[in-house]
C-alpha cells in the first residue's frame, strides 16, 4: 500500500539540504560577482603612463641645463642667481596622492624658472629704471615751466647687422626658427646702439655711465642666443617707421622729449624681455609636462569614477542576492515546518481515528456475543415464599 503524504515527507527531510543548497548557490553567485567586477574594475584602472615619466625627466634635464646656463651667466655678469632646486618627481605615478605631488612640484618649478628669467635682465632693467626714474622726475619738473619742444624726434637707433658665430645654445627651445632668430638678435643689436646713442648724447655723466653699462648688458644678453643665422638674411627693422607711429600728442610736439625718451625705454625694456625671456627649452618642456599631468589626472579621475561604478552595481547585486538566498532559506525552513505540523496532525487525527474505530469495534463485538440472561438468572429460588 502506498504511504500517503510521500512528497509531502520528502520535502520535509529535504528541506535542510535545500535551505543548505540555496545558501551555497547564492554565495556562488555573489562570488563569481565579486570576481567579474574585480577584473572589469582592474580592466578598467588607470595604468600609469610612460609619456608622463619621460616628460618629466626631460623637464628635469632642461631645469638643471637652464640653470647651468644661468648661473655661469650670473657669475660672468655679476649677476645674483636665485636658490633653485631641481624637480623632484615620483618614480611611479598611479594614485592621487602622486598627482597631488606633480601639481605642487610643477608649481615650484614654474615659480622658480621665473626667477631664473627675472635673474639674467634684473641689471639691465635696473639700469635702464634708473634712467627712467630721472628722465620722468625731469619730465615732471619741466612740466610748470613752458619750455619749447622739438616738433620731431629725432632718430636715435642705428642699424647694426649681427655677427653669425656657430655657438649652439639649449637654453632656447629648438622650435625658434631661423626667422625669429634673426629678428630677435637684430632687436637687440637695434636697442643696444640706442642705448649707446643715449649715453653720447647724456649730459650728465652719471646717466652716460648708466646707459654704458645697459648697452653692455644687452649686448652680454645677445650672446645667450642661438646664433645660427645667416648676416645677410637678418632681419632689420624700419627704425624710420617705428618713429613714424608714435602717439598724436608726441607728432604734435605735445610731449616733452625727456618723457618721450622714457615711453621708449619702457618700450625697450619690454621688447628685452619678449625677445629674451620666451621660447625657452625650460618653457617647451614644463608646458609639455603640464599638459601631460593634466590629460593623465583626468584620466586618473575617469578610471576611478568608472571603478566605483562598476563596484557600486556589483555590491548592489551582492547584497540583492545574499538577501534573496537568506528569505529562500527561511522560507524552505519555515514550510518545512509547517508541513511537519500538518504532517503531525494529519497523523494525531489518523490515530485518533483508528482508536476510536477499534473501541467502536471492540464494543459492537462485545455486545453481539454477550447472552440475554445468565444461568443464575433463568434457575428458581429454593425456599421461597
Amino acid at each position: 500500500m502506498k504511504k500517503p503524504y510521500f512528497f509531502a515527507y520528502l520535502f520535509v527531510r529535504a528541506a535542510k539540504g535545500l535551505a543548505l543548497l540555496v545558501i551555497l548557490i547564492g554565495v556562488g553567485f555573489c562570488v563569481l560577482r565579486y570576481y567579474q567586477a574585480s577584473i572589469t574594475a582592474g580592466a578598467l584602472g588607470y595604468q600609469p603612463s610612460p609619456h608622463l615619466q619621460q616628460a618629466l625627466g626631460r623637464l628635469k634635464d632642461a631645469f638643471l641645463a637652464t640653470q647651468q646656463i644661468i648661473e655661469s651667466f650670473n657669475g660672468g655678469n655679476q649677476s645674483t642667481t636665485p636658490n633653485v632646486q631641481a624637480p623632484r618627481f615620483p618614480p611611479l605615478i598611479d594614485s592621487n596622492d602622486d598627482f597631488a605631488r606633480i601639481g605642487a612640484e610643477l608649481s615650484r618649478v614654474d615659480r622658480e624658472r621665473q626667477q631664473l628669467k627675472e635673474s639674467i635682465v634684473s641689471r639691465f632693467e635696473t639700469f635702464v629704471k634708473s634712467i627712467e626714474e630721472k628722465l620722468h622726475a625731469y619730465a615732471a619738473v619741466l612740466q610748470s615751466s613752458p619750455l619749447p619742444t622739438p616738433a620731431t624726434a629725432q632718430n636715435l637707433i642705428s642699424n647694426v647687422t649681427p655677427t653669425p658665430t656657430s655657438r649652439e645654445d639649449p637654453l632656447f627651445s629648438s622650435q625658434l626658427g631661423t626667422s625669429d632668430a634673426n629678428e630677435r638678435s637684430a632687436n637687440l643689436k637695434e636697442r643696444k646702439e640706442f642705448l649707446k646713442m643715449l649715453a653720447i648724447r647724456a649730459e650728465n655723466a652719471d646717466n652716460r655711465v648708466i646707459l654704458g653699462e645697459a648697452a653692455d648688458q644687452l649686448e652680454r644678453l645677445a650672446k645667450l642666443l642661438p646664433e645660427k643665422f645667416d648676416a645677410s638674411t637678418a632681419a632689420q627693422p624700419d627704425t624710420a617707421k617705428a618713429s613714424s607711429k608714435d602717439s598724436p600728442a608726441e607728432q604734435d610736439g605735445k610731449v616733452l622729449p625727456s618723457e618721450r625718451v622714457a615711453r621708449q625705454l619702457e618700450q625697450l625694456r619690454s621688447g628685452v624681455r619678449q625677445t629674451l625671456l620666451t621660447s625657452w627649452t625650460l618653457d617647451d618642456t614644463f608646458e609639455r609636462a603640464a599638459n601631460l599631468n593634466s590629460a593623465e589626472r583626468n584620466k586618473y579621475r575617469a578610471a576611478i569614477v568608472a571603478q566605483k561604478s562598476i563596484w557600486l552595481s556589483a555590491t548592489s547585486r551582492i547584497v540583492i542576492g545574499l538577501l534573496a538566498t537568506g528569505l529562500v532559506s527561511l522560507l524552505i525552513v519555515v514550510f518545512a515546518d509547517l508541513v511537519q505540523t500538518q504532517l503531525d496532525t494529519a497523523t494525531s487525527s489518523s490515530t485518533v481515528a483508528d482508536a476510536i474505530n477499534a473501541l467502536r469495534g471492540s464494543v459492537t463485538h462485545l455486545s453481539e456475543n454477550e447472552p440475554m440472561f445468565t444461568p443464575e438468572e433463568e434457575e428458581p429460588v429454593e425456599g421461597g415464599s
